[in-house]
C-alpha cells in the first residue's frame, strides 16, 4: 500500500477529533452532573425554601451542559500553532508519516493501539487521548477501499 494525501487545515475536523478523544472523560463528567442535578432536585422537592439545593442543582446543570464545551474549547486553544496548518500524510506498508510545515512524525503500525472508523475519518489511536486522524474526504474512493482493506488485515477496526 502506498497512499499520499494532502490535507488542508480544517478547524471543524480538529474540533471533532478533540471531542472524540475527550468523549470518555466527558461522559463521566456528564454522569456526575446528572447525579448532582437529581440530588439537587430531590432536595428542592423536600424543601423548596432550601437555597443551597438550588446551588447544588445549578452546579449539576453546569457539569451536564457547560464543562464539556468549555473543555473542548480550552483543548483547541491549547493546540500548537504547528498543527493549525495543512499537512501531508503518507500511508505505506511500514507505517504512517505526517508532515506539517514545522513538524514531522512517523509511526510504525505496531505503535498503534486500535483504529476507529467513523463515517468521516479513521482515528489511529496511539493511546487513550492521542490519535492520528486520516480524513476520508482527502482520499479517492479507491484509496479509501485500499486503506480499509489494509486496516482490516492489520487489526480489527473498532
Amino acid at each position: 500500500m502506498q497512499i499520499t494525501l494532502t490535507v488542508p487545515y480544517d478547524a471543524q475536523l480538529l474540533r471533532r477529533t478533540v471531542t472524540f478523544l475527550l468523549r470518555p472523560q466527558l461522559r463521566r463528567v456528564r454522569i456526575l452532573g446528572g447525579v448532582i442535578t437529581v440530588g439537587g432536585l430531590l432536595l428542592i422537592l423536600l424543601d423548596p425554601a432550601n437555597v443551597p439545593a438550588y446551588a447544588i442543582m445549578a452546579c449539576g446543570l453546569g457539569f451536564l451542559f457547560v464543562v464539556g464545551p468549555l473543555t473542548v474549547a480550552y483543548s483547541l486553544r491549547a493546540q500548537s500553532d504547528a498543527v493549525r496548518q495543512g499537512f501531508h500524510m503518507r500511508l505505506d506498508d511500514d507505517g504512517v508519516q505526517v508532515t506539517y510545515p514545522l513538524v514531522e512524525s512517523r509511526f510504525r503500525w505496531a505503535a498503534l493501539g486500535k483504529i476507529v472508523e467513523t463515517p468521516e475519518v479513521w482515528y489511529m489511536m496511539l493511546g487513550r487521548v492521542q490519535a492520528v486522524t486520516v480524513p476520508k474526504n482527502a482520499m479517492a474512493p479507491q484509496q479509501q477501499a485500499e486503506f480499509a482493506a489494509f486496516v482490516a488485515h492489520l487489526r480489527p477496526v473498532a
